[in-house]
């Protein structure tokens, strides 16, 4: 038995770092067990978030708290540190941590996961202080109780004041974008009950998409499902502005880089992701959007014991050789396979090439409406719908928290809502 255990270090507690822990924890139990191997995971937060359900939250449908699964409970044979990395010594292997009380500590590692994700562009101007976004929890949840407090203003105003106070601007014509525009006109429609001075009040809600049209990534092949979106955009009133994007965003509204000015009591950004760049690792490899070049192991590129993916990593498809797509899926996917090649790496076994295909993509229209892509096959309408509500049932990383997140899920059915 060695003297000093093999340290495998994970940065973040995204999907990456989480479905890494799965495979290791399962290849080297006995390791773990009798002390040859240890495993660190350093995150600020104490939970796991699981984005699937961001439009539901924000809607009320989810509680917030059932998207958190603990990190203790979900990598139980980890060491959990909180806090935030700040540098990567890759000569002496060790990794400088500030702990959320402030203190520093030094991590020595063998192995370091750097799944530490991404984090919302605050490029436009204004972005920050007169904008609202959904990545950050803390901004995530000054975006729901924003939504929460302006429906209920416009229920004790006048008609007039209440139409004001329901105009929502969502720049971001991607999934999540879209998304957010259709369950908020669900959200307030369904809000009408509760608040009987809103029946006759339609929000102003405008989806401004840099593209000619909403979920470009689906095109060419899936028009079917992007008619169908289009539709189910038409019938909520969302109006569409293409081919736009936002320079300014005031206390008013957004100004759009044509000059134009759209007001709006919210404006809510969905576009841009930015990438932290630890001190010490400047001089890795990356693309444009500021992501680490992986080979085909994972490994960061010309790095033997530097592992990535997810939104933090430039990861290339195994089979089209363009960069894999952002989402919770591919991230897992990429997890798995990093966990399986650090085993093998600890174990002196050959590493093995990453070879995910892909299963699909999802997106929910509001209640009972949805898009579906799996394995190629397109469906839409409420069975796509139901496909994904099983779907991301099944990828959550707690059993307890996914039983939560479908008992919110009853109580709204149940209420025949």
């Amino acid at each position: 038995m060695k003297d000093i255990p093999t340290q495998i270090v994970m940065l973040g507690g995204g999907y990456v770092t989480v479905n890494a822990y799965n495979s290791l924890a399962k290849r080297l139990k006995n390791q773990l067990d009798n002390g040859q191997v240890q495993i660190t995971v350093v995150c600020p937060l104490e939970h796991h978030v699981f984005h699937g359900w961001t439009a539901e939250s924000l809607t009320g449908i989810v509680q917030p708290k059932n998207q958190e699964s603990p990190l203790a409970e979900i990598m139980p044979k980890a060491k959990l540190i909180l806090g935030k990395a700040e540098e990567i010594d890759s000569v002496h292997q060790v990794v400088y941590v500030t702990l959320n009380d402030g203190s520093p500590l030094g991590l020595p590692y063998d192995h370091l996961l750097l799944g530490v994700g991404s984090f919302d562009s605050e490029k436009v101007k204004g972005i920050r202080e007169y904008g609202y976004q959904v990545k950050d929890r803390d901004a995530f949840h000054r975006t729901k109780d924003r939504m929460q407090e302006l429906v209920e203003l416009a229920a004790q105003e006048s008609p007039l004041m209440a139409q004001q106070l329901l105009s929502f601007v969502v720049a971001g014509g991607g999934f999540t974008g879209v998304e957010i525009a259709t369950n908020l006109a669900e959200f307030i429609n369904l809000l009408k009950k509760q608040y009987p001075s809103l029946r006759n009040i339609e929000p102003k809600i405008r989806l401004i998409t840099g593209t000619e049209h909403v979920l470009p990534s689906l095109r060419p092949r899936f028009r079917r499902m992007i008619r169908y979106t289009e539709k189910q955009i038409n019938n909520y009133g969302i109006e569409v502005i293409n081919n736009s994007r936002m320079k300014e965003v005031t206390p008013a509204g957004v100004v759009l880089e044509d000059g134009s000015f759209i007001a709006a009591s919210m404006v809510l950004s969905t576009v841009g992701q930015s990438r932290m760049i630890l001190d010490g690792t400047e001089h890795l490899l990356r693309d444009s959007m500021q992501r680490l070049y992986t080979n085909q192991y994972l490994q960061i590129t010309n790095q033997s014991n530097l592992w990535g993916g997810g939104d933090a990593c430039h990861v290339k498809h195994p089979f089209t050789g363009d960069v894999c797509p952002s989402n919770a899926l591919w991230a897992i996917k990429q997890g798995v396979h990093v966990g399986k090649n650090i085993a093998r790496a600890v174990k002196g076994k050959e590493l093995r090439r990453f070879n995910y295909p892909g299963l699909g993509q999802s997106a929910s229209l509001g209640l009972w409406k949805g898009i579906t892509e799996l394995y190629g096959i397109a469906f839409t309408g409420w069975l796509a719908w139901v496909m994904r509500w099983f779907f991301f049932h099944y990828f959550m990383s707690s059993r307890q928290v996914m039983l939560n997140s479908v008992s919110d899920w009853m109580h709204l059915f149940f209420k025949g809502q």
